[in-house]
């Protein structure tokens, strides 16, 4: 099924924003919210639309204004759209266009849950962003604490469908990740064949250990190894400053490796409490419109930025990769985060954004390695610095990969040449102890028709 929802508000009941859910058919009134903008309730998909998220008031301290709970330290517009889901929120976007404007919902079921495209004033907020468990079955979008003023339009189109229920194969179960424990391995049993699996979803969960939770944002790694010897990194994330949290994120781009008895480990260094950690994948039953059969691994490892004795050129090497008769597409599928900070220049590569450009065969893609919306991190607030920009990671997210689609440069039996380029960037004061560093883990997933 598909729905499509269009409305638009003048001026929000409260002044703090509104609520579109969607609600059971039969439920007779719209539920009360404590905050018209955070509708965290159970069982419920829903977005909130905040029109209220200042900046620290005058006078704030320097320490309330670093380690403080109020996010919007750069008084950027207040116009925020959140993704809620069984009282849970999962993301945060600002919106390019004021909330008053003509706003545009489409949420398509599709294997695993719903996709949600949003646009306000015709410009896109959320593109087919994959929320799982979410089923449009015998719901209603009602629109709560929007005001009188408030029009709502309703259009669907196909018939609803339950939610499949996945296979689950649990990886982690509250391992123990403290300063004894930086590596956790385990051998999992994935399904032998994944054959009509149209996709898979990892649930990543931190929890307080018996002796509390680790006050610091750690790098934190989970790969896998094949039954060759390969190792392949396929989700990273940063810890939260002293908090718990869960993450749901698709890894079907993987889903060769995931198949057939597999090790598995999580690296993450810590010398605190740590955390517990448990690592779930589902196998969702269903159509796959292009089936990922090979994930080819490209550059990977920590690269050390701003040396003239140590050019990152020699690090990323120019990649020919061969491509198969059957090859109906290819992606490029990179998670790259920036560490190192003062008395590195401009204190990267944490705090210093970077462009990097990936060339394909004439073609040329261009990305900046930074992320400005730190602080609507679903994860707020924390302890910490958690709401500064950093290159390419927030404290208390996983890191969400560069994709490229290279579809339109494939020619069957052909190779792929690619090229990754990074804005140059000189080091004069290198710290050995703290280096500038972009750490790598990067591939080209190719497709077949299934």
């Amino acid at each position: 099924m598909r729905v499509h929802v269009q409305w638009q508000v003048a001026t929000p009941a409260d002044p703090r924003g509104y609520t579109l859910a969607f609600l059971p058919a039969s439920t007779p009134t719209p539920p009360h919210l404590d905050d018209p903008a955070e509708p965290n309730l159970p069982s419920v998909f829903a977005l909130g639309f905040d029109t209220h998220n200042p900046p620290p008031p005058p006078g704030a301290s320097q320490r309330d204004i670093y380690f403080g709970p109020q996010g919007n330290i750069e008084n950027r517009p207040q116009r925020e759209v959140s993704l809620h889901r069984d009282g849970r929120e999962l993301a945060n976007r600002l919106s390019p266009h004021p909330l008053t404007e003509l706003l545009a919902l489409t949420v398509d079921e599709v294997v695993g849950g719903v996709e949600v495209t949003l646009t306000a004033g015709g410009e896109a907020i959320y593109e087919r962003y994959f929320v799982s468990e979410v089923s449009l079955t015998l719901v209603q979008p009602v629109l709560i604490g929007a005001g009188a003023s408030s029009a709502l339009t309703v259009r669907r189109q196909g018939t609803s469908r339950w939610l499949s229920s996945p296979r689950r194969v649990s990886a982690f179960s509250h391992a123990l990740n403290d300063a004894q424990h930086h590596k956790i391995q385990s051998t999992v049993p994935f399904p032998e064949s994944v054959a009509g699996i149209g996709r898979v979803v990892c649930t990543l969960t931190l929890e307080n250990t018996p002796k509390g939770i680790d006050p610091w944002d750690r790098l934190a790694q989970l790969f896998l190894t094949d039954e060759t010897g390969e190792r392949y990194e396929i989700l990273r994330w940063i810890t939260p400053y002293r908090k718990a949290w869960q993450w749901k994120v698709d890894l079907t781009d993987f889903l060769p490796l995931l198949r057939g008895k597999k090790q598995l480990e999580i690296a993450c260094e810590t010398y605190s409490e740590g955390w517990l950690v448990s690592v779930d994948f589902d196998f969702y039953p269903g159509a796959i419109s292009r089936e990922p059969y090979k994930v080819i691994k490209l550059w990977n490892g920590v690269a050390r930025i701003g040396l003239a004795n140590e050019p990152i050129e020699k690090f990323l090497t120019p990649q020919s990769v061969p491509t198969d008769r059957e090859t109906v597409g290819a992606a490029f599928y990179s998670l790259v985060t920036g560490h190192g900070g003062s008395p590195n220049a401009l204190n990267a590569g944490e705090f210093h954004p970077l462009w990097r450009k990936l060339h394909c065969d004439g073609r040329a893609f261009t990305n900046r390695l930074w992320k400005d919306d730190v602080y609507l991190n679903p994860c707020r607030p924390q302890g910490g610095t958690w709401k500064f920009p950093r290159a390419g990671w927030s404290p208390g997210d996983v890191v969400t990969p560069w994709i490229v689609d290279l579809t339109a440069a494939v020619a069957p039996g052909k190779p792929l040449r690619l090229a990754y380029e990074l804005e140059s960037y000189t080091n004069p004061t290198p710290d050995k102890g703290f280096p500038a560093n972009h750490t790598f883990a990067s591939y080209l997933i190719l497709y077949r028709k299934p």
